[in-house]
């Protein structure tokens, strides 16, 4: 077995995360079972633990997003057929309901997470066992 050895050269550039930069998008559980154990589960909150827990998320959300209560009822009434009730749901609970079908989505991060590395075609006028290359950044969206 050959081992070869790498130097690596440190650079000054740190990647940061900007929780500024990240969309919003639909969570699409793999299941309609798994979809209606979640809607379940915040059905079976007592309605005085709704309003905090959408006060919240709503919190959370909204440094990051504008209008989020509208796009927690508007998610809701997207998944409203998996509502398996004929009981009156209150504003609130439609809310953050809608909320736990919502999830954010950084593209910079997928990028990050999905590098490609490739030669660079001029190796030109490199010391002894450098490489110069190509590292893109990418992301994909579904």
């Amino acid at each position: 077995m050959i081992t070869t050895s790498v130097q690596v050269q440190r650079t000054s550039t740190i990647l940061r995360p900007d929780q500024s930069r990240v969309l919003l998008r639909p969570f699409r559980p793999e299941t309609p079972e798994r979809a209606s154990r979640i809607i379940a589960r915040v059905m079976s909150l007592p309605e005085s633990q709704v309003g905090p827990l959408l006060d919240d998320v709503s919190a959370e959300f909204s440094q990051r997003h504008q209008q989020i209560r509208k796009s927690f009822l508007e998610r809701f009434e997207q998944v409203r057929d998996l509502v398996l009730t004929d009981v009156e749901i209150s504003e609130e609970r439609k809310l953050l309901i809608g909320a736990y079908f919502l999830c954010e989505f950084s593209l910079e991060s997928a990028a990050l997470f999905n590098p490609s590395i490739v030669p660079h075609t001029n190796q030109s006028d490199l010391p002894p066992g450098a490489l110069r290359f190509i590292l893109s950044l990418r992301a994909n969206w579904e």
